[in-house]
């Protein structure tokens, strides 16, 4: 082949509908073999194909467009394959894709006068297009001055020439050939009626089935009968991506079943839908089948509950004594019925929020240990990083210590060893959490463990893990192993899988029917960069070795956030986690978006950081901006989320100061309450797993908190900025169209931020 051209009407088909924007759906893969010229000459959607010799034509309908006279022509964009060479990329089908999408709007943005984003240049007659996320430099070079007399009389208008892909530095000082642009237009003159003539007068396209995608759905509340959850599930089964469908499809229920992907790639709802085919498919079989559905916390299980209950007979198949049943439930609610432990018992009945009163407990260890004799008499026998980090106890510094000392405590000491300290001095230390050299490190960081239980005894409470180890032994134990076949459930669901830690993870081997099996019947999603527990090295990490051969799904369409915010997400991705684990895999490595070019034109601004000379210029300018991004998106008020960085202020009482202070009505989430329609959010980055707004702003972004640098050391640095990476990733994914950081110069600007802004995935505004 030596060209591929379309016209303006092919185009605007591509760049406007959601399935070409991802291979994994059947009309984008179709699209791509078409680049390649492995299909033949057919029509897809609104636009006919039709390869011949040299080449192959994209022909679209031809669409009334305003401001046309009979004088002007054609619009045509080609690929000159001879001195082109994008079909290096036929062995990686979604990068491809993505090139031609980018070019596509480029060509409309040339035509229509539009201007650049940060991922086009201009030099001089050229175009110069960069389809990847920095440091990928590859690139396609456009031609736009190509003014042929004879095409002009043809009627081809403004014809544009893709005429150089390449990686390495180019300076558009060169004459480009266009006799492959000539040969490919007068075929298409020659066809292009005959060719239209092919395409049926009634859309091919099915707007009902195809135009939105599994993983578009609000995040607060679920309201109004156009959300996804609402639609029946059949219409949601058409929309699926190809991956998601194999998912939802998959036969096998002897062995795990994992779905990897970035935020917002839609892992939930393609389990929820997997869940309620495999009772549909039981239940038409006569076959008694039990599912548990588990998630972390009890917002995002209630949420995966209300999805559920939309699907027809949805309601026999959540009453227990139904055949086939399905129960949403937390880990820590299933552990604790389990091990009949009362709600009075638990520090909180929420996970998150017990992991979070767990932090203040451990506080309260320290300070009392200052204060006495314990610190100050180990405090020689350390190692010297120890010592250092136990040399400076102000209040931001203990923060931080609490918070590498709670994952020592449950993930070191109560996870993988048996709570005593010989077992404890033998465990080596990981990388990414508190780093004990000698035996006397281990000594010391064990007394303090043991001064941590004694509260809570004292309080007559139970952590998290306390819970789930109880749990465990008796669900190792005779009793179990002989009610479990009776008693155990068929298939499990576990959404959010990186959210637990390893003690956690261990109590789903216990819970099926066949104890004797290791290759468990589960399904789980899995993101490791919204992981907020163990911080291992991930080839070494319980969810790659515990469950035995797991068939692994990725997920590549990010449906959730535009293009400009995902390439953000990206970026902290990049320069973030995978700084500290090289084992560990990039969710954005092939990610493609699901946006067509009409919904980036609401996204079209870059995620911004703003700087203010401290907090209250910072706090005084929200006013502003809430009203802002409600004007800009045309969304209602719950829509826009404040999520803060600063701790004192993720609180309903700095709720109600906003409120006061920007005279709008801001409410405090905490994954409990819901908010009204004409109230704005405000939460915490540990708050909003599974949540999207339409517009974030991010509170307090800045080297003082994002990461907390005040009172930190060397020991704890490495801990300290992989969960600031960790923290802002995730809360940056809850934005689907605009994104705001906000961050004081009293502390400066944040050091996790500067891979981002020299990429130019971050604007700086003065």
């Amino acid at each position: 082949m030596k060209y591929l051209l379309f016209d303006q009407s092919a185009i605007e088909t591509f760049v406007s509908r959601n399935v070409f924007q991802s291979i994994e759906y059947v009309q984008g893969k179709e699209l791509v073999e078409h680049f390649c010229g492995t299909k033949e000459s057919g029509l897809l959607e609104d636009v006919y194909i039709e390869h011949n010799n040299e080449g192959v034509l994209f022909v679209g309908k031809k669409k009334d467009r305003e401001n046309d006279s009979k004088d002007k022509g054609e619009k045509v964009f080609c690929v000159d394959l001879v001195t082109c060479n994008i079909l290096s990329e036929q062995k990686h089908p979604a990068d491809l894709l993505t090139i031609m999408q980018k070019v596509f709007r480029t060509a409309l943005k040339i035509w229509n006068r539009q201007p650049f984003s940060t991922s086009e240049r201009i030099n001089q007659t050229k175009s110069i297009v960069f389809p990847f996320v920095f440091p990928d430099h590859r690139r396609i070079v456009i031609e736009r001055s190509n003014n042929i007399e004879r095409l002009t009389k043809r009627k081809i208008d403004f014809p544009l020439l893709a005429y150089k892909y390449c990686a390495e530095e180019w300076h558009g000082e060169e004459t480009v050939n266009t006799s492959i642009l000539c040969k490919a237009s007068e075929e298409y003159v020659a066809r292009h009626f005959q060719i239209r003539r092919m395409i049926p007068d009634v859309s091919a396209y099915n707007s009902d089935s195809t135009t939105v995608a599994l993983g578009q759905f609000k995040g607060t509340r679920l309201e109004g009968k156009d959300s996804f959850a609402y639609w029946n599930y059949d219409t949601q089964y058409n929309s699926l991506t190809n991956s998601q469908r194999n998912v939802v499809d998959y036969k096998g229920i002897d062995s795990p079943l994992r779905v990897d992907g970035a935020a917002g790639t839609g892992k939930t709802l393609s389990l929820i839908m997997r869940a309620y085919r495999l009772l549909i498919e039981h239940r038409e079989a006569g076959i008694p089948f039990r599912i548990a559905f588990f998630t972390h916390s009890v917002s995002t299980c209630e949420q995966a509950k209300m999805i559920f209950s939309h699907y027809p007979e949805a309601h026999c198949f959540m009453q227990t004594g139904e055949a086939q049943t399905i129960c949403f439930l937390t880990l820590l609610d299933f552990a604790k019925d389990f091990a009949r432990i009362s709600n009075s018992n638990l520090l909180e009945p929420d996970a998150e929020n017990a992991k979070t009163y767990q932090l203040i407990i451990i506080q309260q260890v320290l300070e009392e240990a200052k204060d006495s004799y314990l610190i100050n008499t180990y405090r020689p026998l350390l190692s010297q990083d120890m010592q250092t980090i136990f040399e400076d106890l102000s209040e931001n510094a203990m923060s931080n210590l609490c918070a590498l000392l709670q994952h020592e405590f449950s993930v070191q000491i109560k996870g993988r060893t048996d709570c005593t300290l010989e077992a404890y001095q033998e465990l080596p230390s990981i990388t990414n959490g508190l780093y004990c050299e000698t035996k006397e490190d281990k000594e010391f960081i064990y007394r303090l463990f043991t001064e941590y239980q004694k509260k809570l005894s004292s309080l007559n409470n139970f952590d998290v893990d306390d819970v789930v180890i109880e749990a465990l032994a008796r669900l190792d134990a005779p009793v179990w192993r002989r009610q479990r076949s009776e008693e155990g459930f068929d298939y499990i669901f576990v959404d959010e899988m990186h959210l637990f830690n390893i003690n956690e993870q261990s109590l789903f081997h216990f819970l099926t029917k066949d104890y004797s099996k290791r290759e468990i019947p589960i399904c789980f999603a899995l993101d490791y960069c919204q992981a907020v527990g163990d911080r291992g090295n991930t080839e070494k990490d319980y969810i790659e070795t515990a469950f035995g051969k797991t068939e692994k799904t990725k997920y590549h369409t990010v449906f959730r956030n535009s293009p400009k915010i995902a390439n953000f997400c990206a970026s902290i991705a990049a320069s973030g986690v995978l700084m500290f684990q090289s084992s560990f895999e990039n969710p954005y490595e092939t990610a493609q978006n699901n946006f067509t070019v009409q919904e980036e034109k609401k996204s079209s601004i870059e995620p911004s950081l703003r700087m203010y000379r401290n907090d209250e210029e910072m706090i005084k300018a929200l006013e502003s901006y809430l009203d802002e991004l409600t004007k800009d998106l045309q969304c209602k008020k719950r829509e826009i989320a404040i999520i803060s960085f600063e701790p004192l202020w993720a609180s309903e009482i700095m709720a109600e100061n906003l409120s006061k202070l920007t005279g709008r009505a801001i409410t405090f989430l905490d994954g409990h309450n819901t908010v009204e329609e004409d109230e704005y959010v405000l939460t915490s980055p540990y708050f909003i797993n599974g949540l999207e707004f339409q517009g974030v702003i991010l509170l307090g972004v800045d080297e003082g908190r994002v990461p907390q640098t005040i009172g930190t050391n060397d020991i704890s640095q490495h801990f300290i900025k992989y969960s600031a990476y960790n923290l802002l990733y995730l809360a940056s994914s809850r934005a689907k169209y605009r994104l705001v950081l906000m961050g004081s110069d009293v502390n400066g600007r944040s050091s996790c931020l500067e891979h981002s802004i020299e990429a130019g995935y971050l604007k700086v505004d003065k």
